[in-house]
């Protein structure tokens, strides 16, 4: 196995961070919904709707225990395919479209029972404890390719920081009243702009975030 990677710890506290900042969203989503069910079919994102949304989220922390557990019965002999949370995001996307993405986030949706926000909690509860006892060397086979489960894990900080962000959107919260957690906004944006250099779009992210231009209307780096 390949040596402990010397930011695991803070890799680890950024999905944490990321995690319980979900599930505390969703948790009071689930405390109105028990008054007003009609809560989880709200527009969430998109074509989404907030229980849809809350699926596709989940999945940021279920995906975790389905590729290290793939990766297991696969073997050692495979060897690491992506080397950064960057790539992962760049294979990721080129293998996806957005209607297989849409349906795969409502039929997890469904999956997750009558109580979204109870099964998160427990999903959360089950993905930390195995996080906790991992050293950053595992490897995670993904669709996109046999990771470093210290490289899986921040591209699953930068989905729930994101959608966390969306799920309190979609309830009439704007960004600027919105506090990210600090560790994990930091993680989630180290990735972001990981995405805007590799796609040469630098430059334009670096003169938005220090106020000399606006980003062009409809700008990503995913």
């Amino acid at each position: 196995m390949s040596p402990i990677p010397a930011d695991w710890s803070d890799t680890r506290d950024a999905f944490t961070e990321a995690t319980h900042w979900f599930v505390a969203v969703t948790h009071d989503l689930g405390t109105r919904a028990a008054d007003d069910p009609s809560v989880w079919d709200e527009v969430g994102l998109g074509e989404w709707t907030v229980r849809d949304l809350v699926g596709h989220t989940s999945r940021a922390l279920s995906t975790v225990l389905v590729y290290l557990e793939a990766a297991a019965d696969a073997g050692s002999d495979r060897a690491i395919e992506v080397t950064s949370p960057a790539a992962y995001f760049g294979r990721a996307l080129a293998a996806g479209t957005p209607a297989v993405i849409a349906q795969r986030g409502r039929d997890t949706a469904a999956s997750l029972g009558a109580d979204p926000a109870a099964a998160v909690t427990a999903l959360a509860e089950r993905v930390l404890a195995r996080v906790a006892t991992l050293d950053g060397a595992e490897p995670a086979d993904t669709p996109a390719g046999r990771i470093r489960i210290a490289e899986y894990l921040p591209s699953r900080t930068v989905e729930l920081t994101v959608h966390t962000s969306d799920l309190l959107q979609s309830q009439g919260v704007p960004a600027a009243e919105q506090t990210v957690p600090e560790v994990a906004a930091a993680a989630a944006l180290h990735v972001l702009a990981d995405l805007a250099a590799h796609q040469g779009l630098a430059a334009q992210l670096l003169r938005a975030a220090t106020g000399r231009a606006p980003l062009p209307a409809g700008f990503t780096v995913l």
